[in-house]
This record gives structure tokens, C-alpha cells and sequence, in this order.
């Protein structure tokens, strides 16, 4: 009979706390290095897939970006290009310090020393 107060006790604080624990996403503005043209292939898949590899746009976020890819890479993202938001896959490129390879789908092709921001969870 007493648990139940408890239980609407911790699941209010925990709402009350929800919009801090989703708030350690990450945004960095990233700087385009290279990207590619939308892969063609025969199966649906793969069809229309485009990748950017990409690096910190400033120096300060060079270790965050650094240190976020060694521990998260494989990791689903969204990229900011011109007002429109993208999903996307964000990988490591161990024999590149820093960079990322970022895996899209879509038609946006953001080119070399284009900055994108990408938001990282």
C-alpha cells in the first residue's frame, strides 16, 4: 500500500529530470573535407547512399570530436546542412586522427569547406 506513493514519487522526478538526461547531445560544426557523388547500385539499400568525411570546423573542438569518435563510432547522427536537418552514421577513421565518415542518404551534397553541424548523442 505505501509503494505506490513511492513509485508516482520517483516516475514525477524522473519526468522532471527527462529534458536533462536528453540534453548530452553534442552539436559541433564539422567542415566537409571530401564527399562523394550518391553510390549507384542495382539493390534498393544501397542505392542513393552518399558519404562526407568530414573534421572539427574549430580548433577548440578538435579533442571533443577526437575523443566522441573513438568512443561512439558506428553511431546514428544528424547533420545540419542550410536550415535542413539529415540523418546519418557517423564513423571513425582510425588511420585519420580526427576525422569522421559520415554515411547519408539524400540529396544534399553539402562539397568541400562546406560546414555542417552535426549533433552527436
Amino acid at each position: 500500500m505505501f509503494r505506490r506513493p513511492w513509485i508516482v514519487l520517483c516516475l514525477g522526478l524522473l519526468c522532471l529530470h527527462a529534458p536533462a538526461l536528453g540534453a548530452d547531445a553534442m552539436k559541433l560544426p564539422c567542415e566537409v573535407l571530401e564527399s562523394s557523388d550518391a553510390l549507384n547500385s542495382t539493390k534498393a539499400g544501397f542505392f542513393d547512399i552518399r558519404y562526407l568525411l568530414l573534421h572539427h570546423a574549430n580548433a577548440a573542438d578538435r579533442e571533443k570530436l577526437s575523443e566522441w569518435l573513438k568512443q561512439n563510432s558506428g553511431t546514428e547522427v544528424e547533420f545540419t546542412f542550410k536550415h535542413t536537418t539529415y540523418p546519418g552514421v557517423l564513423c571513425r577513421m582510425p588511420h585519420c586522427f580526427g576525422r569522421g565518415l559520415l554515411i547519408y542518404k539524400s540529396q544534399v551534397r553539402p562539397v568541400k569547406r562546406d560546414i555542417i553541424e552535426v549533433m552527436l548523442p
